[in-house]
């Protein structure tokens, strides 16, 4: 099993700044995608349900790819990428 963990703050719409009281406005990852390679290995249609600092645990079958890629887009049209090496006893 593997785990992907992203920095983000997804802030539902819902939230009340606790000193002005005024209403945070909705700020949350909308789409996630992962690789195994070229190989995509889930989508993920986010939403305000999905917690702040999310953790995405998933299994996979080795496919002999050395890298894992992840693509996040956030409803302020932000775009996070990243890769990783998969590690030599995974392949």
């Amino acid at each position: 099993m593997r785990g992907f963990l992203s920095r983000h703050p997804n802030n539902s719409g819902l939230q009340r700044d606790q000193v002005s009281l005024l209403y945070i406005p909705a700020h949350f990852v909308d789409e996630l995608r992962m690789w195994q390679g070229d190989s995509l290995l889930f989508s993920v249609g986010g939403g305000i349900s999905i917690s702040e600092d999310p953790n995405f645990r998933f299994n996979y079958i080795p496919n002999g790819a050395s890298t894992f890629k992840a693509e996040a887009r956030d409803t302020q049209g932000k775009v996070f990428r990243r890769e990783w090496p998969v590690s030599a006893s995974e392949i």
